[in-house]
C-alpha cells in the first residue's frame, strides 16, 4: 500500500526510475551535490564571523573578534583588542569583596568604586547610565559613560563575575569607541561597531557556542 497521495505523485524516486540508467545516475549525482552545497551554506550561515581567541589563565574565557581588530600588548590586561583611533576592547581581572547572598547585591557597590577609578582614568568622564546586564549566561553590571568630549570618545565598563554561586573572581570588560568606530553616542558602545562582536560573543571557559 502506497503512503503517497495521488496528488503528490509521481515521486522523485518514480521520476528517476523512468530515466535511462546513465541519466538516472547523473541525476542522482547532481541531487547529491545540491544537498551537500545546501548543508555547507547552512553551516556557513550559522557560523559567527571573525577570529576566535581562547585565554586559559588566570581565568578562562573565549570570544570572537572581527577583521580589522588586532591584539596589542598590554601588561595590565588579560586581553586587549584594538583598532587604532576607532575602538578598544579590553579584558581585565575582577576581584570582588566578601559578600553574602546574591552577587547582584554587591555589584552596585563595586561599581561605585569603579566609577571613581574611571574618573581618574578619563578626566572628561561623564556617567550616562548604569544597571544590570547579562552576557550569554553570565549576569553582570554595566556602566555606560562619556570618556571625552574632544575628541569624542564613549565607553562601557561591564563587571562580570564568573557564573557560579559565591563567585569572587571574574572579568571587567572595558569597551571604548569613537564616532569612527561606529559610536555616535555612549549607548552605542557594545551595540554597534566592531566591539559588538567580542562583547556579544564573550563566554567564560574555553568552549564557544
Amino acid at each position: 500500500m502506497s503512503l503517497v497521495a495521488p496528488s503528490h505523485r509521481p515521486t522523485l524516486r518514480e521520476e528517476l526510475a523512468g530515466l535511462p540508467g546513465r541519466w538516472r545516475w547523473l541525476a542522482i549525482a547532481v541531487l547529491a551535490a545540491v544537498a551537500v552545497a545546501a548543508v555547507f551554506l547552512l553551516a556557513r550561515g550559522t557560523t559567527e564571523d571573525g577570529t576566535r581567541i581562547v585565554v586559559e589563565e588566570p581565568i578562562a574565557f573565549n570570544l570572537r573578534y572581527p577583521d580589522g581588530m588586532a591584539r596589542v600588548p598590554d601588561d595590565e590586561a588579560l586581553l586587549h583588542l584594538q583598532r587604532p583611533g576607532k575602538d578598544d576592547f579590553i579584558v581585565e581581572p575582577l576581584e570582588l569583596p566578601a559578600y553574602s547572598g546574591d552577587v547582584g547585591g554587591v555589584l552596585p557597590v563595586v561599581a561605585s568604586r569603579e566609577v571613581e577609578e574611571l574618573k581618574q582614568r578619563f578626566p572628561g568622564f561623564e556617567l550616562v547610565e548604569e544597571g544590570k546586564v547579562r552576557i550569554n549566561r553570565a549576569a553582570g553590571y554595566s556602566i555606560v559613560f562619556r570618556a571625552s568630549r574632544s575628541p569624542r570618545e564613549y565607553g562601557r565598563l561591564v563587571l562580570l563575575p564568573e557564573p557560579v554561586p559565591g563567585a569572587r573572581t571574574g572579568v571587567k570588560l572595558l569597551l571604548l569607541a569613537t564616532p569612527a568606530g561606529g559610536a555616535g553616542k555612549a549607548r552605542d558602545v557594545g551595540t554597534r561597531g566592531a566591539v559588538k562582536t567580542p562583547y556579544r560573543s564573550f563566554r567564560f571557559g574555553t568552549e564557544g557556542p
